[in-house]
């Protein structure tokens, strides 16, 4: 019972297909390279053709890269027609055409393919007085500078700063933005600038633009003024003085002194153009005047004025602010 059991466990043997199968999938790796003193002659010329090709190659190649490096010398760099001969500045402003070559670092003769154009307009942009730059080149051997200059609208003043208006050396320039440059030349035009002064100026680093509000309500003022000069023939501004940060008071050609508020300027510019218009018809000198007060506007004269028929028109009215009207003659 038991060795029957026993047999039956046994495992049952592979058939001889199977064993023919695995003996047929099991081979030897063999190395059949040949080694002869022969072939490894073959090798050694083989790989001598070979390295003489590469030679070739590279010298080959060594001699395009310096006869293109002769044409490129004598075809462009040193080619006169690339050469720099002359360079036109076209500009307008308080920089002269002198010292903005002088600037860039242009120099007579340099290559114009070789020039770097980016590097002469940043040190162009360097200077306060320029807000813009253009280059171009011709490859005839010339090179145009067309320079945006900033234009002067006021003197800025301010004794704490060392800044004095109408001199070369301490003096400078505003534009119509608010952009400090200095003065580098004073002409009959330059002169002739209206002097904005402000004591508590806390900025004079040129190139740059001024925040301050009394400056730039200052700014705003002058060109509304300038504005009516041309259409009304008003006197021209002289002076704007800072004394208060809310207030400016301005001194005109004729000697009047008008006071200004910072805000709402233009409902004290149509007071002002009231005020002017009477003046020129009756011939008043005005000294001083205020038209920051809405009513009742304080106004002195440096003769007496011709009150006729205006101080019956007061009388005569009932109104308090036109009863109270503070004409103030100076005599």
């Amino acid at each position: 019972m038991s060795s029957g059991s026993s047999s039956s466990r046994r495992p049952a043997a592979k058939p001889a297909t199977q064993r023919a199968k695995k003996a047929s999938r099991e081979f030897t790796r063999v190395d059949l390279k040949a080694d002869s003193p022969k072939i490894r002659e073959m090798e050694k010329a083989e790989m001598q053709r070979r390295g003489f090709k590469w030679g070739i190659g590279i010298i080959c190649t060594i001699c395009l890269l310096a006869l293109l490096k002769i044409t490129v010398r004598e075809a462009f760099l040193k080619n006169p027609q690339f050469t720099l001969r002359q360079v036109v500045v076209k500009t307008e402003g308080p920089a002269t055409a002198e010292q903005i070559v002088r600037v860039s670092a242009i120099t007579q003769g340099m290559n114009l393919l070789t020039a770097n154009l980016r590097e002469i307009q940043r040190r162009i942009l360097e200077m306060p007085q320029v807000k813009s730059v253009k280059i171009s080149r011709d490859y005839h051997g010339r090179m145009t500078l067309a320079v945006d200059q900033r234009h002067p609208v006021a003197w800025i003043a301010c004794a704490r700063l060392g800044m004095r208006a109408g001199t070369p050396e301490t003096g400078y320039f505003l534009d119509a933005e608010g952009t400090l440059f200095p003065c580098e030349v004073v002409t009959e035009t330059y002169a002739k600038l209206p002097v904005i002064q402000h004591e508590a100026l806390n900025q004079n680093q040129p190139g740059k633009k001024i925040t301050d509000l009394s400056v730039t309500a200052a700014l705003s003022l002058l060109e509304k003024l300038q504005k009516r000069q041309e259409t009304a023939a008003m006197p021209s501004v002289r002076e704007i003085a800072t004394q208060y940060s809310w207030g400016l008071n301005i001194t005109f050609d004729d000697g009047a002194r008008v006071f200004f508020g910072i805000d709402d300027l233009d409902d004290q510019l149509a007071r002002l153009d009231r005020i002017t218009l009477e003046a020129k018809h009756r011939g008043w000198k005005i000294d001083t005047l205020n038209v920051l007060v809405r009513e009742n506007i304080p106004i002195t004269f440096r003769e007496a004025p011709d009150l006729e028929g205006l101080q019956d028109a007061l009388t005569a009215s009932t109104s308090p602010p036109a009863a109270s009207s503070r004409i103030t003659p100076r005599r």
